[in-house]
């Protein structure tokens, strides 16, 4: 039964098998769009789409313009400064990555409300003016605090590794600081920073619960109001196409920018030197991290905890207990299978290093910079145009695949893969191909060699992968919403469904526990990076 998998080709068939069907919705939905005409679509294209791009654009400039004031300042203060907090400041600033987005903008919208504390403060105090928080300006920041946490950490990664070969000697030679900053670190941090943004690019274009709850129309909402709203799949595959090609065009310009540039710097034991400073330089440093500490996560976490304590007999009851289960039930079995196949792909690009295998993992990884609506679009796509086939040949009398869990797992293995695939890559490219030769020169097999030798070496890289995707499936709305079985709720469709219905204080116990729950791989990243810099 196993001797065609010891066979070397097996593995790059099974490996374009598992990559040709992750890649047919994102197939489907280009298809669809291509010489879509209907009165739907030339209505949207005459009315609204260009206003829906134009949100889109300028969203993406808001968001990316201050998640880079927040990431890369926090990441600069913390790493080349000395100041009082600095280890906590390290820490925390990660944690707003544990809310979600659209969490962040009930909560704000409950707080900035019309009946919100901060307006019923202002009449108490005689001012009766009211500002509208339900906006494109509100939604950039809430959208950066969300955010920004991708860009501190890798950037903060990338400054840590600057070599104190380059910096050590500039400052010896009384070369300013600033100057520093813009000729030395920010270049050579260049592909740090910009693949950092590139994430909160696809998040940003990804966003939906956020956006629709304040009222601001981009690509995203575009897809539901064509999909549910206007019931037109192919106005719907249309837009998706845009964002698409949106998001391909921001990768694009970035390779050709880069060039054939290269930026690696060769690490040395010496420390770089940090700046110590005053109490004034301590007051501006501390001031300037609290903003997004603050309202990124410390305002945030208080209402979701004091509103949970005031509203959990409310919700605490069976449809909670059958809320989390559900939640809990579909992110392990698709983390289970997005790691199986993250193996099964890494695992033969390790064996077989050639170009075809890494334009193959290329491929396959393709959904992860895709928004999950889009990809929910070309999934239903997908099931229905199978459901239709199996009713017309083959006597069907109801849908096999539409509207099962079966697909709501599938389209998380299409959008989620590429986290476990890079986490499972980067695990065997530390233990090293000589181990896997020593096994094969013994006559073992692949698939014994992968079983025995190399997976209990890249185990806790697998757990590792097998965590951040559940909590990234956890957390994701709009596939779920487009995808999930007819009254099938999980945590964020939940707190979703009630913000929706203005019950915004009821949902803090879901919320509460989309936290908690995310919690798990700050923990877990904190104690692997503790435990490695003990070793080190």
């Amino acid at each position: 039964m196993f001797k065609k998998l010891q066979i070397p080709s097996s593995w790059i068939n099974i490996s374009t098998l598992l990559t040709f069907i992750l890649i047919v919705p994102i197939a489907l939905i280009v298809s669809n769009a291509f010489g879509a005409q209907s009165d739907t679509l030339t209505h949207l294209k005459e009315t609204v789409l260009n206003d829906y791009i134009i949100n889109t654009l300028i969203l993406l400039a808001g968001v990316c313009s201050l998640s880079l004031i927040f990431g890369v300042g926090s990441a600069y203060f913390v790493t080349f400064y000395n100041f009082r907090f600095s280890k906590f400041f390290s820490i925390v600033l990660i944690l707003p990555f544990i809310i979600p987005s659209y969490i962040l903008g009930f909560i704000y919208s409950d707080i900035l409300g019309f009946y919100g504390p901060l307006h019923l403060f202002l009449r108490d105090m005689g001012i009766k003016d009211y500002f509208d928080v339900l906006n494109m300006k509100s939604v950039i920041i809430i959208l950066a605090l969300a955010l920004y946490p991708y860009i501190y950490l890798i950037v903060k990664s990338s400054f840590s590794k600057h070599s104190s070969f380059l910096l050590n000697p500039a400052l010896s030679l009384g070369i300013g600081r600033f100057k520093i900053f813009y000729k030395i670190i920010l270049p050579l941090s260049r592909p740090a920073i910009i693949g950092a943004l590139s994430l909160v690019m696809m998040e940003t274009i990804s966003e939906y619960g956020l956006v629709k709850y304040f009222g601001v129309d981009t690509l995203s909402t575009a897809v539901f109001t064509a999909w549910f709203g206007l019931n037109d799949a192919n106005s719907a595959a249309y837009i998706s196409t845009i964002a698409m090609a949106m998001v391909f065009t921001i990768l694009i310009i970035e390779k050709f920018n880069r060039g054939g540039a290269r930026y690696k710097v060769e690490s040395v034991s010496t420390p770089i030197k940090k700046i110590k400073t005053n109490l004034v330089g301590q007051i501006l440093i501390i001031g300037f991290l609290l903003i997004p500490f603050t309202f990124g996560f410390l305002i945030p976490i208080i209402w979701i905890v004091k509103y949970s304590l005031i509203h959990y007999s409310f919700v605490l009851d069976e449809e909670y207990v059958q809320t989390i289960l559900n939640s809990f039930f579909a992110a392990s079995i698709s983390a289970l299978l997005i790691v199986m196949i993250a193996i099964i792909l890494g695992y033969s690009a390790r064996i077989f290093d050639n170009k075809y295998m890494k334009y193959l993992l290329k491929i396959a990884t393709l959904g992860y910079s895709i928004p999950g609506a889009v990809i929910a679009v070309g999934v239903i796509i997908l099931s229905t145009t199978i459901d239709n086939y199996l009713i017309e040949n083959f006597g069907f009398d109801k849908l096999l695949l539409g509207g099962t869990l079966f697909i709501l797992c599938f389209g998380y293995i299409v959008r989620f893969l590429a986290v476990a695939l890079n986490s499972v890559e980067s695990s065997f490219e530390k233990v090293g191909i000589n181990v896997n030769k020593a096994s094969r020169s013994l006559n073992k097999s692949f698939l014994t060699t992968l079983v025995k030798v190399d997976f209990p070496l890249i185990k806790s890289g697998v757990i590792a992968a097998f965590i951040l995707v559940f909590i990234d499936i956890l957390k994701e709305l709009p596939a779920t919403l487009i995808l999930r079985p007819f009254n099938y709720e999980t945590l964020s469709t939940k707190t979703y469904e009630l913000a929706s219905i203005d019950m915004v204080q009821e949902s803090s116990i879901y919320a509460l526990t989309i936290v908690l729950i995310s919690i798990i791989p700050i923990i877990y990243t904190l104690k692997e990076s503790n435990e490695k810099h003990t070793n080190s």
